[in-house]
């Protein structure tokens, strides 16, 4: 499964810069230290949840987080925190 990386500026493009990243790199990336990943809004809530159970899975806990940076009910990203 891909997800879709949340942009890392606020002049980015998020559809011309959408960066796709999957579970299994991102497994690759816990082992380099990495363990807090944050999402785009438009990857549905489904995925984030499948993703979770994937880690699970693979014998790590998960961490859900929906972060709002802005007033508009669409300015939100998701954080992922893997353990």
């Amino acid at each position: 499964m891909e997800l879709k990386l949340a942009k890392t500026t606020l002049n980015a493009k998020s559809k011309a810069n959408a960066t796709k990243i999957s579970c299994e790199d991102v497994l690759k990336k816990l082992t380099q230290g990495e363990n807090i990943f944050y999402f785009d809004k438009e990857n549905s809530h489904k995925d984030m949840q499948k993703a979770c159970a994937f880690f699970e899975k693979a014998g790590h806990s998960t961490h859900l987080n929906e972060v709002r940076y802005g007033l508009d009910e669409g300015s939100y990203i998701y954080e992922l925190h893997i353990i």
